[in-house]
This record gives C-alpha cells, sequence and structure tokens, in this order.
C-alpha cells in the first residue's frame, strides 16, 4: 500500500514537470489556441456531498439509512497548455455512515478499541473533516484539438491530505451513545488527540458547461483512496481497503484581461475588431497589399505586388522573358539589337548603350560594383516570396520557381557570399523559433547547393523572434515577420 502511494505521488510530480513544458503545437495538431494571448488562472468553488466506503458506510447501511455528508470546496487552476494544468484545491465536509452487518451465520468482524459493544450492527460513526490536494488536470476534450467551445471533460489525477475527528456511535435504547474507547481523543492507545489525519489518492472526473467567457459551470464526481483504515472510526477486517467518493458541483471563475481561457476556444468563431481579408488570396492582406488584386498563383512581394524579376518594369506573369531585360512594347523580351556596338546584344548586355568587354556582360569595368548592387538587391526582392509549410522547414513548392531564379541571379556575381537569415514570428517559444527559423534558413541552402551553387558562398543563420519588421500584435504582422532574408557577404578572394 505505502508503495503505490509513493509510485502515484512520483509518477504525478514528473509527469507535470515533463509536459508543463510542451507549447501547443508540440503536443497536438488541432486547432491552436496562442498561449500568450489567453489566461492560464481560474478560481472555482462549490458544494460537494461525501460518501463512506469502508468499515461503515454512508449508503447500504444496515438500518436502511443512506448518509448524505454535505460540504465545500475552493480551488486554484493554472493551465500550462490546452491539455495539462495543475490544481491546488482545499476541501471541507462533513462525513457520517451506518453499519453494514459486521456478523452474520458464518462471519463475524470486530471493530478495535469497540470492546463495549454489545451490537456492532447497531453502530454509525459522524465528525467532519478539511484538508487540501494538490492535482494534475489532463483535458480529454483537448486531446485532439485545442478549442472545446461549450463542454469540456478532464480528468483529476492527484494526492491529497485531511485531518477528521470522526468518532463511533451505538444506538442503545433509543439512544445515540458514543463509544469513548473508539474516540481518537479519549482513547490513549490512538493517539489522544481530537483528530487523526491521512494522505489520500484521488481520481475525479469533470464536466465543465461554458457559460460565458468569465464563467464556467462545474460538476465534478471521483474515487479518493485512504492511507489509513480509521476515516469511519473503525479499524476492522471486514474493509482493509478503505475508499470514499465525492460529488460536486461549483463555478469556474477565469482570471486575466484576455478573452479566451487557455482550455476554451472563441465560441463567436474569432470576431476579433481585427479582420484580415486577402482579396487575391496572395499571402498578404489587403491592409498591406499595393496590388491587391492580382490573378491567383502569381508570385508576390511582401507588399503584394507581382514579382518583376528582370526589373524591365512587366511582371513576370505578363513576361514572356521573365529573367532577360526587355521593353514593355515587345512583351518584356530583349530586342534582336546591339545598341552600343560592343558585341553583346541588348537584351543580355547589361549596359546597352555603353561599350564593355564580354565578360563584364557588356559593361565597362568601372561599373561592376554598380552591376552587382543591382543584382543582390534583385535577389533581396525575390526572398520575400520564399513560403514554408505552417510550423515546417518544408518549402513550398510554388516558392522553388523563386528560388531558381535566385540561384541564376546569384551565378551572375560568383564573387559574392550571400548570408541566408531565417526569421519567425513571436508564438511558441524563443528556444522553438529560433530553432524553426535555422532548419528554414538551412533547408533554403541545401537547395540552392543542390542547383549548383557553391557552398562556400553560402551561410545560413537563424534569428527566431528576434528581428521583427512588422508589429506581432495582430495576425497580418505575424504572417510578415514569417519571413526568410538573403543578404551579400564579404566577397571571395
Amino acid at each position: 500500500m505505502r508503495r503505490i502511494f509513493l509510485i502515484a505521488i512520483l509518477s504525478c510530480f514528473s509527469t507535470t514537470a515533463i509536459f508543463s513544458q510542451f507549447t501547443t503545437d508540440e503536443i497536438t495538431y488541432g486547432n491552436r489556441i496562442d498561449l500568450e494571448n489567453s489566461n492560464s488562472w481560474a478560481v472555482g468553488a462549490g458544494f460537494s456531498n461525501f460518501i463512506m466506503h469502508g468499515d461503515l458506510r454512508s449508503i447500504g447501511t444496515g438500518d436502511d439509512t443512506n448518509y448524505f455528508n454535505f460540504g465545500g470546496y475552493i480551488y486554484v487552476d493554472k493551465m500550462f497548455n490546452p491539455l495539462l494544468g495543475l490544481e491546488l484545491k482545499a476541501t471541507y465536509s462533513q462525513i457520517s455512515g451506518g453499519a453494514q452487518y459486521f456478523n452474520n451465520s458464518n462471519l463475524y468482524y470486530n471493530i478495535q478499541y469497540a470492546e463495549s459493544v454489545t451490537d456492532l450492527n447497531n453502530t454509525n460513526f459522524k465528525g467532519r473533516a478539511y484538508g487540501a490536494e494538490l492535482n494534475l488536470i489532463f483535458s480529454f476534450s483537448n486531446l485532439y484539438q485545442t478549442k472545446a467551445s461549450k463542454w469540456h471533460a478532464a480528468g483529476y489525477f492527484g494526492v491529497g491530505y485531511h485531518q477528521y475527528n470522526s468518532a463511533l456511535y451505538e444506538y442503545k435504547n433509543g439512544d445515540n451513545i458514543k463509544i469513548d474507547d473508539a474516540d481518537f481523543g479519549r482513547n490513549p492507545d490512538r493517539n489522544s488527540v481530537n483528530e487523526a489525519s491521512s494522505i489520500y489518492l484521488s481520481a475525479q472526473l469533470g464536466i465543465k458547461r461554458r457559460l460565458n467567457k468569465r464563467v464556467d459551470l462545474e460538476f465534478r464526481t471521483g474515487m479518493y483512496f485512504n492511507y489509513e483504515d480509521h476515516l469511519d472510526a473503525a479499524i476492522s477486517r471486514k474493509q482493509d481497503w478503505e475508499t470514499f467518493f465525492v460529488t460536486s458541483i461549483g463555478a469556474t471563475v477565469k482570471l486575466g484581461k484576455k478573452k479566451v481561457f487557455t482550455i476554451w476556444g472563441d465560441e463567436n468563431g474569432g470576431n476579433d475588431k481585427f479582420k484580415i481579408t486577402d482579396t487575391d488570396n496572395d499571402g498578404v492582406m489587403d491592409e498591406l497589399d499595393t496590388e491587391p488584386n492580382t490573378p491567383a498563383g502569381v508570385m508576390v512581394y511582401g507588399n503584394g505586388k507581382a514579382v518583376d524579376s528582370d526589373k524591365d518594369g512587366l511582371p513576370d506573369y505578363k513576361d514572356k522573358c521573365p529573367l532577360e531585360y526587355g521593353p514593355i512594347t515587345n512583351d518584356g523580351c530583349p530586342l534582336n539589337i546591339d545598341s552600343d556596338g560592343d558585341g553583346i546584344m541588348d537584351g543580355k548586355d547589361l549596359c546597352p548603350n555603353t561599350k564593355g568587354p564580354v565578360e563584364n556582360r557588356g559593361c565597362p569595368q568601372q561599373e561592376l560594383v554598380t552591376n552587382t548592387t543591382t543584382i543582390n538587391q534583385q535577389i533581396g526582392l525575390l526572398a520575400a516570396s520564399i513560403y514554408f509549410d505552417t510550423n515546417s522547414d518544408r518549402i513550398q513548392s510554388i516558392s522553388l520557381i523563386t528560388i531558381d531564379k535566385i540561384v541564376t541571379l546569384m551565378k551572375q556575381v560568383p564573387k559574392v557570399k550571400f548570408v541566408i537569415e531565417g526569421h519567425t514570428d513571436d508564438r511558441n517559444s524563443d528556444k522553438y523559433n529560433m530553432y524553426l527559423s535555422q532548419r528554414r534558413a538551412n533547408a533554403v541552402r541545401k537547395y540552392m547547393i543542390n542547383q549548383s551553387v557553391d557552398n562556400a558562398r553560402l551561410e545560413a543563420k537563424g534569428f527566431g523572434e528576434s528581428r521583427p519588421k512588422f508589429s506581432n500584435l495582430n495576425a497580418g504582422g505575424r504572417q510578415l515577420n514569417r519571413r526568410v532574408e538573403i543578404k551579400p557577404a564579404d566577397s571571395i578572394d
């Protein structure tokens, strides 16, 4: 019995310590609740009913009497995430019960310290108990989703300690007479103090009904295992395993200024004052979209403007030669003319009006730095259109075309090194965001190396949530903070 209690106590605290460190995304893949924007503390109180099942019991007694024992409780809850939490609970209850046939034709049971009793079947006990318990909260409703809306079921598993002054009585000649030898405070062989105490284990089931964003109604019932065999003031071989049951009903008040509690989602579907609208479904909300009506599937920069890789004024989805500079009148394709007569056609000449050597792409040697700067700027703009699957380092297939364009530009400046930076919003922990941003930067670097970019030219760095460019207080800003940036580093010698 002692081993069972010790193992259960250690398991409760170990499980709490391990799982309380997890974030929502590490536990479940359902609709997530933003833990930073939800309340995790609550207090509750209510009324309870105590039912004894030991040597004496509250229901099913020999005198056909049911003993109803009412009490009360208060508690405080702390949720670590929608699945797990801890509860500290204080309880008080009246306790009483009657005999359940101590002798029959075959067996006869004695009650220790009650030798003066002439008829054990006419005994009963009464008293009161108060104590405290620590429970691990495990949400059943949020096991496969993270936001129950109206009903919530949870298990409570814990350990408690209580004190009680239960005393034994005998019905004799119409009177209910107290048996002094069986009283804790009267018999020195027991302990000669008015109260006894014990630890106990509990397993409870709670059902909550959400009334509003502030108050829940809760019904709970549980089975308790007492460490000692004298909660009912009787020690007998008839019932060595002493248990009791507590059923309660009460109210829970959620604390905090946020609109959502950790175990609940928004019952109205999240109708916040800030509503995200993305008319063209390009991933940029209309408030930040400079071109809110781009056709479906068109790659855009972070500001919603359609990508123009060659910077000829014609977006790629309209440009028949998206990687070659050409006039709009020729559908973005270069004209087969050589304006400066340097032997390089204007479409491939970075300086079509100024003569320059072939090895310098038609530009004078002194303009190399300017051309390199232009290409680096194009790479930086294209990098804003690299997207990943949610909470993953998997590059979305639509972004591979963009990275291919970046690779083409990188090959035009073979002496430039680049740093690939990964950034996230501020949801989840700092440690997890740093890890995710590094993985995403590594994924882009690996893809570029597979496309024949020298690995010595590429460095991947994750910065997590440490360098936001927009506000993390709304969904639109958080989306823009989840980004990749590619910047030039020092040149290769």
